[in-house]
Protein backbone atom coordinates (compact mmCIF):
# COMPACT_ATOMS: atom_id res chain seq x y z
CA UNK A 1 0.00 0.00 0.00
CA UNK A 2 1.01 3.40 -1.09
CA UNK A 3 0.12 7.29 -0.81
CA UNK A 4 -0.73 9.79 -3.50
CA UNK A 5 -2.50 13.09 -2.61
CA UNK A 6 -5.58 13.49 -4.95
CA UNK A 7 -3.91 16.60 -6.18
CA UNK A 8 -0.03 16.39 -7.16
CA UNK A 9 2.24 17.82 -3.55
CA UNK A 10 -0.38 18.58 -1.19
CA UNK A 11 0.52 16.63 1.42
CA UNK A 12 1.20 19.94 3.36
CA UNK A 13 -2.64 20.39 2.88
CA UNK A 14 -3.91 16.86 3.40
CA UNK A 15 -2.07 16.99 7.27
CA UNK A 16 -3.33 20.44 7.71
CA UNK A 17 -6.77 19.38 7.40
CA UNK A 18 -6.32 16.30 9.54
CA UNK A 19 -4.76 17.84 12.32
CA UNK A 20 -8.08 20.58 11.95
CA UNK A 21 -10.18 17.54 12.23
CA UNK A 22 -8.53 15.65 14.90
CA UNK A 23 -9.14 18.98 16.95
CA UNK A 24 -12.85 19.58 16.45
CA UNK A 25 -12.90 15.89 17.24
CA UNK A 26 -10.88 16.34 20.75
CA UNK A 27 -13.25 19.46 21.40
CA UNK A 28 -16.57 17.62 20.20
CA UNK A 29 -15.02 14.78 22.84
CA UNK A 30 -15.10 16.84 26.21
CA UNK A 31 -18.85 16.89 24.98
CA UNK A 32 -20.04 13.47 24.02
CA UNK A 33 -18.20 11.73 26.45
CA UNK A 34 -19.08 13.62 29.85
CA UNK A 35 -21.19 12.76 32.27
CA UNK A 36 -23.80 15.32 31.02
CA UNK A 37 -24.02 14.30 27.58
CA UNK A 38 -27.17 12.88 25.41
CA UNK A 39 -27.16 9.20 25.28
CA UNK A 40 -26.66 9.45 21.71
CA UNK A 41 -23.80 11.72 21.37
CA UNK A 42 -20.83 8.83 21.89
CA UNK A 43 -22.18 6.86 18.91
CA UNK A 44 -22.86 10.71 17.32
CA UNK A 45 -18.93 11.33 17.89
CA UNK A 46 -17.88 8.09 16.44
CA UNK A 47 -19.86 8.58 13.45
CA UNK A 48 -17.87 12.22 12.96
CA UNK A 49 -14.80 10.24 13.74
CA UNK A 50 -15.16 8.03 11.16
CA UNK A 51 -16.51 10.19 8.52
CA UNK A 52 -13.21 12.15 9.02
CA UNK A 53 -10.66 9.31 8.65
CA UNK A 54 -12.55 8.44 5.46
CA UNK A 55 -11.81 12.24 4.51
CA UNK A 56 -8.07 12.06 5.55
CA UNK A 57 -7.74 8.60 3.39
CA UNK A 58 -9.43 10.03 0.36
CA UNK A 59 -7.41 13.04 0.70
CA UNK A 60 -4.17 10.89 0.75
CA UNK A 61 -4.88 8.61 -2.18
CA UNK A 62 -4.25 5.22 -0.81
CA UNK A 63 -3.40 3.19 -3.97
CA UNK A 64 -2.42 -0.63 -4.33
CA UNK A 65 1.41 -1.18 -6.17
CA UNK A 66 0.65 -2.79 -9.38
CA UNK A 67 3.16 -4.69 -11.75
CA UNK A 68 2.09 -4.54 -14.99
CA UNK A 69 4.23 -7.10 -17.84
CA UNK A 70 4.06 -6.71 -21.00
CA UNK A 71 5.51 -9.69 -23.15
CA UNK A 72 8.82 -9.01 -24.87
CA UNK A 73 10.71 -10.19 -27.80
CA UNK A 74 14.08 -10.03 -28.79
CA UNK A 75 13.16 -10.76 -32.22
CA UNK A 76 13.25 -8.58 -35.04
CA UNK A 77 12.19 -9.63 -38.21
CA UNK A 78 12.69 -7.89 -41.61
CA UNK A 79 10.18 -8.39 -44.77
CA UNK A 80 12.03 -6.83 -47.85
CA UNK A 81 8.82 -6.95 -50.45
CA UNK A 82 8.95 -6.59 -53.97
CA UNK A 83 6.41 -4.63 -55.70
CA UNK A 84 7.86 -4.38 -58.88
CA UNK A 85 5.72 -4.68 -62.01
CA UNK A 86 6.21 -8.40 -62.75
CA UNK A 87 4.59 -9.25 -58.75
CA UNK A 88 1.43 -8.23 -60.58
CA UNK A 89 1.67 -11.29 -63.01
CA UNK A 90 -1.16 -13.17 -62.93
CA UNK A 91 -0.24 -16.81 -62.28
CA UNK A 92 -0.99 -16.74 -58.28
CA UNK A 93 -3.84 -19.94 -58.07
CA UNK A 94 -4.14 -20.02 -61.01
CA UNK A 95 -5.00 -16.44 -62.39
CA UNK A 96 -7.90 -14.68 -62.24
CA UNK A 97 -9.80 -16.56 -64.57
CA UNK A 98 -9.18 -19.41 -62.27
CA UNK A 99 -10.58 -17.88 -59.11
CA UNK A 100 -6.44 -16.98 -58.43
CA UNK A 101 -4.85 -13.65 -58.68
CA UNK A 102 -1.57 -12.41 -59.15
CA UNK A 103 1.85 -12.72 -57.19
CA UNK A 104 0.89 -9.76 -55.06
CA UNK A 105 -2.02 -11.87 -53.27
CA UNK A 106 0.23 -14.47 -52.69
CA UNK A 107 2.52 -12.32 -50.84
CA UNK A 108 0.19 -10.29 -48.60
CA UNK A 109 -1.46 -13.97 -47.78
CA UNK A 110 2.24 -14.66 -46.69
CA UNK A 111 3.16 -11.61 -45.03
CA UNK A 112 0.34 -12.17 -42.64
CA UNK A 113 1.07 -15.37 -41.76
CA UNK A 114 4.08 -14.40 -40.57
CA UNK A 115 2.75 -11.28 -38.76
CA UNK A 116 0.63 -13.85 -37.23
CA UNK A 117 3.49 -16.50 -36.17
CA UNK A 118 5.24 -13.56 -33.97
CA UNK A 119 2.58 -11.40 -32.40
CA UNK A 120 5.50 -10.37 -29.81
CA UNK A 121 8.20 -9.18 -32.57
CA UNK A 122 9.08 -6.40 -34.24
CA UNK A 123 8.86 -5.78 -37.23
CA UNK A 124 10.53 -3.81 -40.30
CA UNK A 125 9.32 -3.39 -44.04
CA UNK A 126 11.54 -2.56 -46.70
CA UNK A 127 9.70 -2.26 -50.27
CA UNK A 128 11.36 -2.75 -53.69
CA UNK A 129 10.32 -0.47 -56.83
CA UNK A 130 12.16 1.57 -59.01
CA UNK A 131 14.06 2.16 -55.68
CA UNK A 132 14.84 0.53 -52.59
CA UNK A 133 12.61 2.26 -49.67
CA UNK A 134 12.43 1.96 -45.58
CA UNK A 135 8.78 1.65 -45.80
CA UNK A 136 7.94 0.76 -41.88
CA UNK A 137 10.82 1.57 -39.59
CA UNK A 138 11.23 -1.49 -36.82
CA UNK A 139 8.26 -1.32 -34.65
CA UNK A 140 6.03 -3.75 -32.49
CA UNK A 141 2.96 -2.03 -34.07
CA UNK A 142 1.08 -4.84 -35.46
CA UNK A 143 -1.69 -2.51 -36.93
CA UNK A 144 0.86 -0.58 -38.29
CA UNK A 145 2.13 -3.88 -40.00
CA UNK A 146 -1.78 -4.62 -40.72
CA UNK A 147 -2.33 -1.09 -42.61
CA UNK A 148 0.82 -1.46 -44.99
CA UNK A 149 -0.29 -5.54 -45.61
CA UNK A 150 -3.44 -4.11 -46.62
CA UNK A 151 -2.36 -1.13 -48.77
CA UNK A 152 0.06 -3.56 -50.72
CA UNK A 153 -0.06 -2.52 -54.43
CA UNK A 154 1.79 -2.74 -57.14
CA UNK A 155 4.12 0.28 -58.16
CA UNK A 156 2.26 2.42 -60.84
CA UNK A 157 3.23 1.40 -64.16
CA UNK A 158 3.94 4.69 -65.62
CA UNK A 159 7.02 5.09 -63.08
CA UNK A 160 8.65 1.73 -63.72
CA UNK A 161 12.38 2.17 -64.09
CA UNK A 162 13.24 -1.65 -63.86
CA UNK A 163 14.69 -3.12 -60.45
CA UNK A 164 16.55 -5.95 -58.71
CA UNK A 165 16.66 -7.33 -55.86
CA UNK A 166 20.53 -6.25 -55.65
CA UNK A 167 19.03 -2.91 -55.34
CA UNK A 168 17.90 -3.23 -52.31
CA UNK A 169 21.49 -4.76 -50.87
CA UNK A 170 22.66 -1.69 -49.64
CA UNK A 171 19.97 -0.24 -47.77
CA UNK A 172 19.25 -3.91 -46.17
CA UNK A 173 22.98 -4.44 -44.95
CA UNK A 174 22.92 -1.07 -43.75
CA UNK A 175 19.74 -1.70 -42.00
CA UNK A 176 20.70 -4.90 -40.41
CA UNK A 177 24.39 -3.32 -39.36
CA UNK A 178 23.08 -0.62 -37.67
CA UNK A 179 20.11 -2.88 -35.55
CA UNK A 180 22.93 -5.34 -34.77
CA UNK A 181 25.51 -2.43 -33.78
CA UNK A 182 22.19 -1.13 -31.31
CA UNK A 183 21.01 -4.33 -29.61
CA UNK A 184 23.80 -7.02 -30.59
CA UNK A 185 22.07 -9.94 -28.30
CA UNK A 186 18.41 -9.33 -30.82
CA UNK A 187 17.74 -12.16 -33.22
CA UNK A 188 17.63 -10.68 -36.87
CA UNK A 189 15.02 -12.72 -39.69
CA UNK A 190 15.01 -11.63 -42.72
CA UNK A 191 12.26 -13.01 -45.61
CA UNK A 192 12.66 -11.90 -48.64
CA UNK A 193 9.42 -11.69 -50.95
CA UNK A 194 9.85 -11.56 -54.81
CA UNK A 195 9.72 -13.23 -57.72
CA UNK A 196 13.96 -12.45 -58.76
CA UNK A 197 13.16 -11.10 -62.33
CA UNK A 198 15.62 -8.30 -62.94
CA UNK A 199 14.54 -5.74 -65.78
CA UNK A 200 17.34 -2.99 -64.95
CA UNK A 201 20.39 -4.54 -67.06
CA UNK A 202 22.48 -4.90 -64.17
CA UNK A 203 22.46 -1.39 -62.82
CA UNK A 204 21.37 -2.88 -59.29
CA UNK A 205 24.06 -5.38 -58.90
CA UNK A 206 26.45 -2.29 -60.40
CA UNK A 207 25.25 -0.37 -57.92
CA UNK A 208 25.58 -2.68 -54.62
CA UNK A 209 28.52 -4.10 -55.92
CA UNK A 210 29.89 0.03 -55.62
CA UNK A 211 28.92 -0.11 -52.21
CA UNK A 212 30.71 -2.75 -51.14
CA UNK A 213 27.20 -4.79 -50.29
CA UNK A 214 26.63 -8.76 -50.66
CA UNK A 215 23.91 -11.01 -50.14
CA UNK A 216 27.16 -13.26 -47.96
CA UNK A 217 27.24 -9.96 -45.75
CA UNK A 218 23.93 -9.83 -45.25
CA UNK A 219 23.70 -13.40 -44.13
CA UNK A 220 26.16 -12.79 -41.85
CA UNK A 221 24.07 -10.27 -40.14
CA UNK A 222 20.96 -13.02 -40.34
CA UNK A 223 19.75 -15.61 -38.07
CA UNK A 224 16.94 -17.01 -40.10
CA UNK A 225 14.19 -16.34 -42.38
CA UNK A 226 13.53 -17.68 -45.67
CA UNK A 227 13.53 -16.77 -49.91
CA UNK A 228 9.87 -16.71 -50.47
CA UNK A 229 9.70 -17.01 -54.39
CA UNK A 230 6.49 -16.28 -56.47
CA UNK A 231 4.88 -17.35 -59.74
CA UNK A 232 4.60 -20.66 -62.32
CA UNK A 233 7.57 -21.32 -64.78
CA UNK A 234 5.23 -20.64 -67.14
CA UNK A 235 4.83 -17.28 -65.86
CA UNK A 236 2.08 -15.01 -66.01
CA UNK A 237 0.65 -12.03 -68.05
CA UNK A 238 0.78 -8.61 -66.04
CA UNK A 239 -2.01 -5.39 -66.13
CA UNK A 240 -1.07 -1.83 -65.83
CA UNK A 241 -1.89 0.17 -62.56
CA UNK A 242 -2.36 3.80 -62.51
CA UNK A 243 -2.61 3.97 -58.63
CA UNK A 244 -6.70 4.26 -58.62
CA UNK A 245 -8.72 1.00 -57.41
CA UNK A 246 -11.14 1.36 -60.82
CA UNK A 247 -11.40 -1.35 -63.46
CA UNK A 248 -7.94 -3.39 -64.25
CA UNK A 249 -5.83 -1.85 -66.51
CA UNK A 250 -4.59 -3.07 -70.06
CA UNK A 251 -1.92 -5.53 -70.27
CA UNK A 252 1.48 -4.58 -70.21
CA UNK A 253 2.76 -5.31 -73.56
CA UNK A 254 6.52 -6.45 -74.80
CA UNK A 255 8.02 -3.70 -76.96
CA UNK A 256 10.04 -6.72 -79.08
CA UNK A 257 7.15 -8.48 -79.98
CA UNK A 258 3.93 -5.78 -79.05
CA UNK A 259 2.21 -8.88 -77.41
CA UNK A 260 1.21 -9.32 -73.61
CA UNK A 261 4.75 -9.50 -71.78
CA UNK A 262 4.77 -12.76 -69.65
CA UNK A 263 6.94 -12.61 -66.71
CA UNK A 264 8.72 -15.85 -65.58
CA UNK A 265 10.19 -15.79 -62.04
CA UNK A 266 13.98 -16.51 -61.78
CA UNK A 267 14.18 -19.25 -59.72
CA UNK A 268 17.62 -19.96 -59.62
CA UNK A 269 18.54 -16.49 -58.34
CA UNK A 270 16.27 -16.54 -55.69
CA UNK A 271 17.78 -19.93 -54.34
CA UNK A 272 21.19 -18.19 -55.19
CA UNK A 273 20.34 -15.19 -52.77
CA UNK A 274 19.10 -17.89 -50.08
CA UNK A 275 21.95 -19.92 -49.93
CA UNK A 276 24.30 -16.91 -49.52
CA UNK A 277 21.66 -15.83 -46.43
CA UNK A 278 22.12 -19.16 -45.42
CA UNK A 279 18.08 -19.44 -45.37
CA UNK A 280 15.79 -22.31 -46.90
CA UNK A 281 14.06 -20.98 -50.10
CA UNK A 282 10.32 -22.16 -50.76
CA UNK A 283 8.70 -21.85 -54.38
CA UNK A 284 5.00 -20.11 -54.05
CA UNK A 285 2.52 -20.72 -56.74
CA UNK A 286 -0.77 -21.00 -54.49
CA UNK A 287 -1.33 -24.37 -55.62
CA UNK A 288 -1.81 -27.41 -53.60
CA UNK A 289 2.04 -28.49 -53.73
CA UNK A 290 2.85 -25.18 -51.78
CA UNK A 291 4.54 -25.80 -48.41
CA UNK A 292 2.29 -24.65 -45.87
CA UNK A 293 3.39 -21.13 -44.25
CA UNK A 294 4.29 -23.26 -40.82
CA UNK A 295 7.62 -24.51 -42.53
CA UNK A 296 8.73 -21.04 -42.58
CA UNK A 297 7.27 -19.14 -40.19
CA UNK A 298 8.07 -22.05 -37.19
CA UNK A 299 11.61 -22.98 -37.95
CA UNK A 300 13.73 -19.79 -38.83
CA UNK A 301 16.57 -19.98 -36.95
CA UNK A 302 19.56 -21.67 -37.98
CA UNK A 303 23.44 -21.82 -37.09
CA UNK A 304 25.24 -19.60 -39.72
Amino acid sequence: MRFEPVLPGSWPLVIAVALVMAALLWWSARWSFSALADPGARASWWRRACLALVTALVLAGPSAAVTESSPVSNVEIYLVVDRTGSMAAEDWAGGPDAGGGIRLDGVRSDLTAIRDAWPQARFCILALDGAAARELPLTSDLDAVTSWIGSLQQEITRRSQGSSLERMLPLLVQTLARAKEKNPENARLVYILSDGEATDDGQGAAEASAAGATWAEAGRLTDGGAVLGYGTTSGGMMRSFDGSSGAPGRYILDPDTGRPAVSVPDTRALASIAEALGVPYFQRTGGSDDAPTGDFTSQMMWPQ
